[in-house]
């Protein structure tokens, strides 16, 4: 009886951190979830701008963070939106997103990518380049590119918020938020984001921003072959 009691309340404890798969399944007439991501606070943040410190001749002697790209109609490029816990739909995508180092910064600079699936990173520039990437603060890759037209790729093995760094250009920066389901984008220069064939259903939408952070919207009622508009707000 006690080791009974004593299984039992070792499996309660751990069932709720087990994560459930997600499934691919076939979606007929899905519906869609589609809007903007906008600044609404009293004061637009100006964008920092980074003083460079090495391989001046080729980099320049300063370069925009690119943190705060916010247009005239205060949309917030560069903001990661997706579905909060959705398990079952259609196939995540097979291509793989690359991240190049290009005029001494990450191009793109906010991106996507999926877990199980591989990543490329490439050297567009006459000079060495690290790809160093961090997922919280431990190391997950530290890749060199030693030259222009050099690259490598891995896989996406954890899903999270993955820095990717360069220590030899201390300035550089990018992000790439890696999901385990396929339901994810990020906003264009207008704060506008698109996503596509869901399944009929109620789901929850988070926006994450390197700087502003998340914001969420419950309850999204995605109806067959329709498509829900919304409008996301940093304050």
């Amino acid at each position: 009886m006690k080791k009974s009691l004593v299984l039992f309340l070792v499996l309660l404890f751990y069932l709720p951190s087990i994560s459930i798969a997600y499934e691919v399944i076939e979606v007929k007439n899905g519906g869609g979830i589609e809007g903007i991501v906008r600044f609404a606070g009293a004061t637009i943040p100006k964008d920092e701008i980074l003083a460079i410190s090495s391989d001046v001749k080729y980099c320049g002697k300063s370069i925009p963070a690119e943190k705060f790209l916010i247009g005239p109609d205060r949309g917030i490029k560069n903001v990661v939106v997706f579905i909060e816990n959705i398990n079952s739909g259609k196939r995540i995508p097979t291509e793989v997103p690359v991240v190049a180092n290009k005029d001494c910064r990450f191009v793109p600079h906010v991106s996507v990518g999926f877990k199980g699936n591989e990543f490329t990173t490439t050297n567009s520039d006459p000079m060495f380049h690290n790809v160093h990437t961090y997922l919280g603060d431990r190391t997950m890759y530290n890749l060199g590119l030693s030259k222009k037209g050099s690259s490598a790729t891995k896989r996406l093995g954890k899903t999270g918020i993955m820095e990717i760094t360069c220590d030899a250009h201390p300035w550089m920066r990018g992000y790439a938020y890696i999901l385990d389901h396929p339901y994810s984008t990020v906003t264009n220069e207008k704060g506008e984001f698109v996503i596509k064939d869901i399944p009929p259903g109620i789901y929850n939408l988070v926006a994450w921003h390197e700087a502003l952070g998340n914001v969420k919207i419950a309850n999204i009622k995605v109806e067959a072959g329709k498509s829900s508009k919304i409008k996301l707000e940093y304050k």
